[in-house]
């Protein structure tokens, strides 16, 4: 598949109204990066297309004979993204407590439709960058033998002298370096400082008691200096 075909995304119209149909349609030809895999007149014939198509994104009208639209999304275990098309706004809250993108209120202009639309590409191409994006492996020496470490296997590091023992979920690996040192190899986005002596990676927290905070069945000690930074961070 070449980068091209990667930045296209497939989307479905359930649509009981013909008008609204086309206008969805006429709307889609303007945007190459959708490509759109069928219309459906109801919820019934859209479950046949999603049960056998890959499906990104949903055009869905709630007011349909048979099935309405929100009661067939409610059935989907794995949904899209949704944006709902619908001439009743009272059916918004209902819309976007499960999770809708948008909520295009009939009649909608192009320009509104747009907005619907980057608001699913900047979102599904933000996603596609977090998973395309290596993580970056640290070296690190210890007893003669060179360990590749990937950051997000620590679950916290802990200084001791001039040695550094690094914490994973199924070992310790002891290092010489200092805690400055290794501090700035490590995503500040993910791993705190709590302690003189300690950093922690704030994405295997497990709770937090007193001046301390648990991290896989381990304890660890948060210092007064550093409450209030950690506090803010989760």
């Amino acid at each position: 598949m070449n980068s091209q075909e990667e930045n296209v995304f497939t989307c479905l119209i359930v649509e009981d109204e013909p008008l609204s149909q086309e206008i969805l349609e006429s709307y889609l030809q303007d945007c190459p990066q959708l490509k759109l895999v069928a219309s459906c007149k109801d919820a019934l014939e859209a479950n046949q297309i999603f049960l056998r198509e890959r499906i990104d994104l949903l055009f869905l009208d709630i007011n349909m004979p048979k099935l309405n639209g929100i009661d067939w999304l409610k059935s989907l275990e794995s949904a899209p993204m949704v944006i709902f098309t619908t001439a009743y706004p009272e059916h918004a809250v209902e819309g976007f407590n499960l999770n809708a993108l948008d909520y295009l209120l009939k009649p909608f202009s192009f320009e509104r439709f747009l907005k619907s639309v980057n608001k699913f590409l900047e979102l599904k191409m933000d996603r596609r960058v977090e998973v395309d994006t290596p993580e970056e492996s640290i070296l690190v020496k210890s007893n003669r033998k060179t360990f590749l470490l990937r950051p997000s296997e620590l679950n916290f590091i802990e200084s001791e002298g001039d040695y550094l023992k690094l914490y994973r979920d199924e070992d310790c690996i002891m290092i010489h370096e200092t805690l400055k040192s290794f501090q700035t190899k490590l995503p500040a986005s993910v791993f705190l400082r709590v302690h003189r002596s300690f950093i922690i990676n704030l994405a295997k927290i497990d709770y937090l008691e007193g001046n301390q905070v648990c991290i896989r069945n381990k304890m660890v000690p948060i210092a007064n200096t550093y409450r209030e930074d950690l506090k803010s961070r989760i």
